[in-house]
């Protein structure tokens, strides 16, 4: 009797262990995935997860604004994955306790600016800000067609851009907040306040999100944006005539991926980290969102290739990004007010 229990103790814990380790088997509960960039992007991926290993996903597509209120402020439980989304946004989870260290297979390839130091994230593409100019809009306009094309963020406060360009909102998205926290660490905070509050006066609106502002432009609604570069190479490889230059010391992101401690479904989640940080998904998600890959040795799109790195802040801190968002979104708040 006691060597039938000890077979049927065997059996049992041999199953587990397959349900548990076994590749092949996954869990039938959905993935729960919240995305920072755009959600045709992230289906691109995740289609292709799901056919390599038969994980069944659901996205929830968010703006980083978004992301770090319901995380932070609302304490959201269930989310599995934070897939993309400047780095200070990560930081800022990771600081609050709401992230797992995980270190991928991946991680020993990918340089060392691209990840955290601590395994809490890593980095799977990079980006850099840039002013993006709607050429037939820009010459056909009469007060703009003899102007040089604006290098510079000082550049889109000329009187005769007025309402005409577009800047997306510190508070709600991620590409905002990216401009706001790198200015204020190139020039201090009065200065990057300063600067953001007179292109947000000289601006028609400011929008939720930074591919808002690069739809705009697009469809020819502003003459000029700021956002991120990927953002409109994305329009121009769809044959919009838009020109995109990146400003001395411009800010830039690192889009990052982690995996939330209040999630359900762990396993999943690190062979979705595995994935999305390989070679293939890199180049994949670099042909449709026109990021940079944070994998050397990956031939970078052609749109890609002319792409002045050496104008970033190289000194931008994105856990310093993130230590002071409270204290700069505050100070954002009190001259808008006024």
């Amino acid at each position: 009797m006691r060597s039938r229990s000890i077979i049927i103790t065997m059996v049992v814990a041999a199953v587990l262990v397959l349900i548990l380790y076994y590749p092949g088997k996954q869990s039938n509960q959905p993935l729960k995935v919240y995305v920072i960039f755009q959600e045709d992007e992230a289906r691109i991926l995740l289609e292709k997860f799901k056919k390599e290993t038969g994980q069944s996903y659901e996205v929830i597509r968010m703006s980083g604004g978004e992301a770090s209120y319901h995380l932070l402020q609302m304490n959201k439980t269930g989310i599995d994955v934070v897939l993309g989304g400047p780095a200070d946004l990560h930081e800022q989870l990771k600081k609050n306790g709401k992230l797992i260290r995980y270190s991928s297979r991946m991680v020993d390839k990918i340089p060392g600016i691209y990840k955290d130091k601590d395994g809490y994230w890593t980095g799977m593409y990079m980006g850099a800000l840039a002013i993006g100019v709607n050429e037939q809009v820009w010459k056909q306009d009469p007060l703009l067609a003899t102007l040089a094309l604006p290098e510079r963020y000082e550049d889109l406060l000329r009187p005769e851009l007025k309402g005409k360009i577009e800047i997306p909102d510190p508070e709600t998205s991620g590409t905002g907040y990216t401009l706001l926290a790198s200015l204020a660490q190139e020039r201090g905070e009065e200065k990057a306040v300063e600067l953001m509050h007179a292109l947000k006066i000289q601006s028609s609106s400011t929008t939720f999100s930074g591919i808002s502002s690069a739809q705009r432009l697009a469809v020819g609604e502003v003459a000029a944006v700021v956002s991120f570069m990927g953002d409109q190479l994305r329009f121009t490889n769809s044959g919009y005539a838009i020109y995109s230059s990146i400003p001395p010391q411009a800010g830039w992101e690192i889009g990052a991926v982690s995996i939330l401690k209040s999630g359900d479904n762990k396993a999943a989640a690190k062979q979705l980290v595995d994935f999305v940080l390989s070679s293939d998904a890199q180049t994949d998600y670099m042909n449709s969102a026109f990021s940079l890959p944070v994998l050397p040795n990956i031939k970078v799109h052609p749109l890609l290739a002319s792409v002045k790195l050496e104008k970033l802040l190289t000194t931008y801190r994105f856990d310093i990004a993130a230590e002071h968002r409270d204290t700069l979104l505050s100070r954002w708040r009190v001259v808008n007010e006024h």
